[in-house]
């Protein structure tokens, strides 16, 4: 037992070191990214690996240049949530309902239109949206982004619905609760970590994206935040402190927003995985 308990915190010791080194292997681009915005005049191979002197000027210059992007980003990324929650919330809710074929059948489409690549789609959403008239408008990225994060946020959502008490909404029923108001009084509430997981996935993932924002915006003002660190580096003479710093206030919000709901989203993604 004394071998045993000897050996069980030298492990543990091990497990540690080992998730450090991996953790710092992860975490090593973005000390090099943020290394080389505060180094003016540099390239992407003379960039010092602890800065000697520290500008801050880069910073301004990525400023004015990502600021239009950083609000397309933030309309069609919080955009995208609220329309992939008002469509997944009721969809996972019913599927958590129900039972049989049709169901396996219904998760089963869900899982193929999640693995689908979004470029796949890109050609019947260009011409469906140039019909409309709706090329280069938020509702375009919007509904594009959309295609990708309904699917994973009604998985996430259903599989921690089927838990849900079946007394507690029947008696709502019996009381006089409609669906929308057992949907938003009830069911909201007790799936909050899960509400919150596939809100978070579905803004990364619109934060995130470049293609649909390549392909659907020609007009320099609708470009996401993404597109506009990517023509930075569509220069003939790339400022690569900038394009540094612009890559890290790009991904700022995405960290913050990671940061702040990270006990949520451990909680909905525990939750689902115990289903």
């Amino acid at each position: 037992m004394s071998t045993l308990n000897a050996t069980n915190p030298r492990r543990a010791w091990l497990w540690t070191l080992g998730g450090a080194v991996i953790l710092a292997v992860f975490l090593f681009p973005v000390y090099w990214m943020i290394s080389a915005s505060l180094q003016p005049d540099v390239n992407s191979v003379s960039v010092s690996w602890i800065p000697t002197s520290i500008d801050l000027g880069s910073y301004e210059q990525a400023l004015r240049t990502t600021l239009p992007g950083l609000r397309n980003s933030i309309i069609v990324s919080l955009g995208t949530v609220l329309l992939t929650l008002l469509v997944s919330v009721p969809a996972a809710f019913a599927l958590s309902r129900l039972d049989g074929r049709v169901v396996n059948v219904s998760l089963l489409v869900i899982l193929v239109a999640q693995m689908v690549p979004s470029i796949t789609l890109l050609n019947a959403l260009y011409a469906m949206f140039s019909a409309l008239g709706i090329l280069n408008t938020y509702l375009a990225m919007i509904l594009a982004n959309s295609t990708s994060a309904i699917p994973l946020a009604i998985i996430v959502l259903r599989s921690f619905m089927v838990s849900l008490d079946s007394e507690v909404l029947e008696a709502a029923t019996i009381d006089g609760a409609t669906l929308w108001q057992r949907i938003t009084l009830i069911v909201l509430p007790l799936s909050r970590n899960a509400v919150i997981t596939a809100s978070v996935f579905a803004f990364i993932f619109t934060w995130g994206d470049l293609l649909f924002g390549l392909i659907l915006t020609t007009r320099s003002g609708m470009q996401p935040v993404v597109l506009s660190v990517y023509r930075l580096l569509d220069q003939p003479t790339i400022d690569w402190s900038t394009v540094m710093a612009a890559s890290f206030l790009t991904s700022l919000p995405a960290i913050a927003l990671l940061v702040f709901s990270l006990r949520y989203v451990q909680a909905g993604i525990g939750a689902g995985a115990g289903k």
